[in-house]
């Protein structure tokens, strides 16, 4: 019994890990997990990570690594930066607020912001990341050669 269940744990990390680490896997592992860390879909990133990474054959545990971008020390800050890029974008001007304006947000507004900011970070962070990542891996693979 014992020997059965190690075997099937085996075969769960050989599936979540997808195969070799190559520069374009790792890129794309990359890539996929900051784009999925800067949503603002807290407590379902692994679950987002897993129905992307498995089919694709990505790697999962890399993704879930990098989507840590949102950890709740960040979380605030990337919302922060999404909603004021989605602003500048839509309106051209980056988000004023006085205290004595917060009860008169119209959240329509604020969410369509937040919406288009997250397309934008997460393009972008999801390039940058999953470039550092493609010259790292490459690097390291052609050291150990």
């Amino acid at each position: 019994m014992k020997a059965a269940s190690r075997e099937r744990l085996r075969e769960a990390w050989r599936r979540l890990r997808g195969g070799e680490l190559t520069p374009g896997r790792a890129a794309a592992s990359v890539a996929v997990g900051i784009a999925i860390g800067v949503l603002p879909l807290w407590g379902v990133h692994w679950a987002l990570v897993l129905a992307v990474c498995l089919p694709l054959r990505l790697d999962a545990s890399v993704a879930y690594l990098a989507s840590n971008v949102s950890l709740p020390v960040f979380a605030p800050f990337i919302t922060f930066a999404e909603i004021a890029i989605g602003s500048r974008v839509l309106r051209g001007a980056w988000p004023t607020i006085a205290p004595e304006q917060v009860k008169q947000i119209a959240l329509g507004t604020v969410l369509g912001e937040l919406a288009l900011g997250t397309a934008i970070v997460a393009a972008g962070g999801a390039a940058t990341g999953g470039a550092l990542a493609y010259v790292a891996t490459a690097l390291v693979r052609r050291r150990r050669q």
